[in-house]
């Protein structure tokens, strides 16, 4: 899995200073960022299988004990983690989205928490819980249009014992996270290049009919004795 030198993110170092654990994925796209931000919006878990169940296999213990119903494969992505209780923080589209939420991360039922406001979840602090922040953002690159894509996450322990808790977790699903991470990105890309595509030739033919009927105007007999004034002509008296 790539791992590039990123620009930190001074936002999201707001939130993650001085957190413990933290990692940082990017993929190159060849689309700009508003593409690349609408893709992020409307990928599901359908459009990363692989990704989906391991996250499915993650998760059955929770959905077995029926802590946990069954996620749809259909729905955004992104919706799906703000339907599960995560907060936006901050929406800087198609730039940057910072997202927050709380829970027992190191349990087999993670028991997320939700927050009616944002101050709610910057007060919260029970001392046997941990706070995951994550920044989806674009960064520029020495190749023309094109952007890193990158998600980099943060989990802060409430308590010393949550951190403890945290630890022997975090050699597990550190990995499996950054695999998980890594195949959201590329789903990510996918859409985002195949709009930039799309868009592209819908250009190229818009232009390629403009000049053929520029063309076809300019190949207009004019009769001896009429006026041409820039791109039209007048005709007074034939």
């Amino acid at each position: 899995m790539p791992r590039v030198l990123i620009s930190p993110s001074s936002e999201f170092e707001r939130f993650a200073e001085g957190t413990r654990f933290r990692d940082r994925i990017a993929v190159m796209v060849n689309a700009p960022p508003d593409a690349i931000f609408r893709a992020l919006r409307k990928v599901a878990l359908r459009d990363m299988k692989l990704a989906w169940a391991l996250g499915e296999i993650r998760y059955l213990p929770a959905r077995l004990g029926g802590h946990m119903p069954a996620a749809d494969s259909h729905a955004p992505f992104l919706s799906l983690l703000v339907n599960g209780g995560t907060l936006i923080l901050r929406d800087d589209s198609p730039r940057e989205l910072i997202t927050g939420s709380a829970a027992q991360l190191h349990r087999v039922n993670q028991k997320p928490r939700r927050f009616a406001t944002r101050e709610a979840f910057d007060a919260f602090a029970d001392p046997d819980h941990q706070k995951l922040f994550m920044s989806i953002r674009v960064e520029s690159t020495a190749r023309p249009n094109h952007y890193w894509l990158v998600l980099e996450h943060a989990t802060r322990a409430l308590s010393p014992i949550a951190e403890r808790q945290f630890s022997n977790y975090w050699r597990v699903i550190k990995p499996l996270g950054a695999f998980v991470s890594w195949r959201l990105l590329r789903a990510v890309r996918r859409k985002a290049q195949h709009e930039a595509a799309a868009t592209a030739r819908a250009r190229t033919s818009s232009n390629r009919d403009r000049a053929g009927t520029t063309g076809q105007m300019r190949s207009v007999h004019l009769p001896t004795g009429c006026d041409v004034s820039g791109d039209s002509w007048r005709q007074p008296d034939c």
